[in-house]
């Protein structure tokens, strides 16, 4: 990014606060039938998604967080865009409030720097993750700051997507 986000004046918020935390369901490997519904698990890559499944049962809606507790990754947070299915080692976080995509990718990383004081040993509790604390930038109501967070993603992500067309470019030797 180019330029620097002041952290001044940003307020604790608990995650309990901001989302509803639940649970992910184990699905045993014996069970998963091949699909196309996304199957989060505690992976660092491709959104979590650890298989691609047909298993419907406990399926979980888009626009949410998925927060591995368990694994060698406590911590990892992915924004899930489309219906999904959560292991067992995923916390699936739902908005308290109207979460827009870019709002979304905002609080993700911030909820990681929590995720990185636990360890495989010491697993992220449910109820550790429900009371743990992130700090987020405030109105002058002391209110989460929505319109700032969306903004700063938007440019994120065009500067992320300029980037990737001047690699295309040169990789394509245009």
């Amino acid at each position: 990014m180019s330029r620097e986000i002041d952290l001044t004046g940003w307020m604790p918020f608990r995650i309990g606060h901001l989302f509803d935390v639940v649970k992910g369901s184990r699905l045993r490997s014996l069970d998963r039938v091949e699909g196309d519904i996304p199957y989060v698990g505690a992976s660092l890559f491709n959104n979590g998604y650890t298989h691609m499944i047909s298993n419907d049962e406990q399926i979980h809606p888009g626009n949410v967080l998925t927060t591995a507790y368990n694994g060698t990754i406590p911590g990892k947070t992915f924004y899930q865009p489309v219906p999904f299915w959560a292991t067992d080692d995923v916390n699936v976080l739902y908005p308290k409030f109207e979460m827009t995509v870019e709002s979304g990718l905002f609080i993700a990383p911030l909820i990681e720097v929590v995720g990185k004081n636990y360890v495989y040993v010491d697993k992220w509790k449910l109820q550790d993750m429900i009371d743990a604390v992130i700090f987020l930038p405030v109105t002058a109501e002391g209110e989460p700051n929505w319109n700032f967070m969306e903004c700063t993603m938007r440019e994120v992500v065009k500067e992320r997507e300029k980037a990737l067309d001047s690699l295309q470019a040169l990789v394509s030797g245009v």
